[in-house]
């Protein structure tokens, strides 16, 4: 597993390259291509577990980028703790 310092370094080093926007529309990108594989399991034909894989990935890496692009990291972090603790509390987990 690549360290998260080491991920940061990379998507510094494309977001510079790249640019702000061109990383965010990028991002929307990827999240439609995910949009696309989900929708594709429930037909007859479907898609595979890593294509699906792949798309979640894409959109993995683009979320860690839009955190550092808009400067709110820790932020989303918390947020996402609030959020699977209150999903704890509704399922009694």
């Amino acid at each position: 597993m690549i360290p998260y310092e080491v991920r940061k370094a990379v998507y510094d080093d494309a977001i510079a390259h790249y640019g702000r926007e061109s990383q965010i529309m990028m991002a929307v990108e990827e999240m439609a291509e995910l949009t696309k594989e989900l929708a594709k399991a429930f037909r007859p034909a479907g898609t595979t577990r890593e294509q699906i894989m792949d798309e979640v990935a894409d959109v993995t890496i683009m979320m860690e980028q839009l955190r550092l692009i808009f400067d709110m990291n820790e932020e989303v972090q918390g947020r996402i703790d609030y959020k699977v603790q209150r999903l704890a509390q509704r399922i009694g987990a």
